[in-house]
């Protein structure tokens, strides 16, 4: 069978089962696959996001670790580092939110750490000045 017909016939099972209302990891298991496979599929699918609870996730650690160096600028790369997150992971667009929300500041700048490396911007992350330091 080619990988076009068995990955055709892989996206309408998963389709059948969606519209049976399972969950990923319960579909993940029925077709013995890993539950990012299916996300993949759903993803090419119906242009469904990749984890629809991560800033749910995300957002509680990301201001923890913030509060706990207010005056210090991080970029998300370094966020991502120290959250134990992995390389893949889309950390850019909770930030965003996060700044839409008022809890983080951005800071625009440049990035300069090598001697004979061109500068290039980067946007590193603050607490934002509307969100009260030390809350509990």
């Amino acid at each position: 069978m080619p990988t076009w017909e068995r990955t055709r016939n892989r996206r309408a099972r998963i389709a059948e089962l969606v519209a049976c209302d399972y969950a990923v990891p319960v579909i993940a298991a029925r077709l013995g696959m890993h539950e990012r496979s299916v996300y993949r599929h759903l993803v090419a699918m119906e242009g469904r996001p990749r984890s629809p609870r991560a800033y749910e996730d995300r957002m509680p650690r990301v201001l923890a670790h913030l509060e706990a160096y207010p005056g210090k600028l991080f970029t998300h790369g370094e966020l991502r580092r120290v959250l134990g997150l992995p390389v893949t992971a889309k950390l850019r667009t909770t930030l965003e939110r996060m700044e839409r929300e008022c809890l983080v500041e951005s800071v625009p700048g440049f990035r300069d750490d090598r001697e004979f490396c061109v500068p290039r911007p980067v946007t590193r992350w603050r607490l934002g000045s509307g969100k009260d330091v030390g809350r509990q």
